[in-house]
């Protein structure tokens, strides 16, 4: 059977997460969780609205959802989420690997898209590293289709 990109894609991803899993490094998949930081994002500003005599970073510090952004600030947040909404669809992960948070594109091809790279100069001005998680996956997989007989 013949293994459409987005098979492929999705592969690399559980690999991709295997991996940062097996490091012990905190990671968000932007493709399933783009949308609860952006929630996060707007949720926070909502507490800040109504309470507006705490501090913006100490929201960010102490809401539930620091595990889905990992900002530490409302400045780091509000570039995050800026970022994510110009270039967002461009990586594939944020992982924290304790000494630095990296965005991650995973691919089967070391060569990137113009798109990819001038995304991957945007973030590293916002103070964030990058990386590239290479993997290979064959074009085709061969399989068996077996019939189990119930017993009359």
């Amino acid at each position: 059977m013949r293994l459409e990109n987005e098979d492929k894609q999705a592969i690399f991803e559980i690999v991709a997460a295997r991996y940062f899993t097996t490091q012990s490094w905190k990671w968000v998949n932007l493709r399933k969780d783009i949308n609860r930081i952006q929630k996060a994002y707007d949720e926070l500003s909502e507490q800040y609205a109504s309470y507006s005599y705490v501090s913006r970073d100490w929201y960010v510090e102490n809401m539930g959802s620091k595990n889905i952004h990992m900002c530490n600030t409302w400045d780091e947040l509000k570039n995050l989420v800026a970022f994510l909404n110009t270039h967002g669809s461009v990586f594939n992960f944020l992982v924290n690997t304790g000494n630095r948070k990296s965005f991650c594109i995973v691919s089967d091809s070391k060569d990137l898209s113009e798109v990819q790279a001038n995304a991957i100069k945007e973030v590293q001005k916002l103070g964030y590293n990058t990386f590239v998680f290479l993997a290979t996956v064959p074009d085709e997989i061969e399989f068996q289709l077996l019939q189990v007989r119930g017993v009359n």
